[in-house]
């Protein structure tokens, strides 16, 4: 059984079009929740190193005073 629009159907009365397509969505929501995931994971990632490259970063440049001359 699948549910669609909160209605539940029998997947073996699908058309072969119809399995297809269903089979489709299936891979394509797989591919979506990895993509979550290594999403989140280099989150993760970004976060360590830029807390690594932050502790290593030297001490700011001062920026120079202009004065204006007149």
């Amino acid at each position: 059984m699948i549910t669609i629009d909160d209605k539940q159907y029998d997947e073996n009365k699908l058309s072969d079009d119809g399995k297809v397509a269903l089979q489709n969505i299936q891979v394509l929501h797989q591919d979506q929740n990895q993509l979550k995931i290594k999403f989140q994971h280099n989150e993760v990632l970004i976060k360590h190193y830029m807390d690594i490259l932050t502790k290593d970063l030297p001490e700011p440049e001062k920026a120079e005073e202009k004065t204006e001359t007149k």
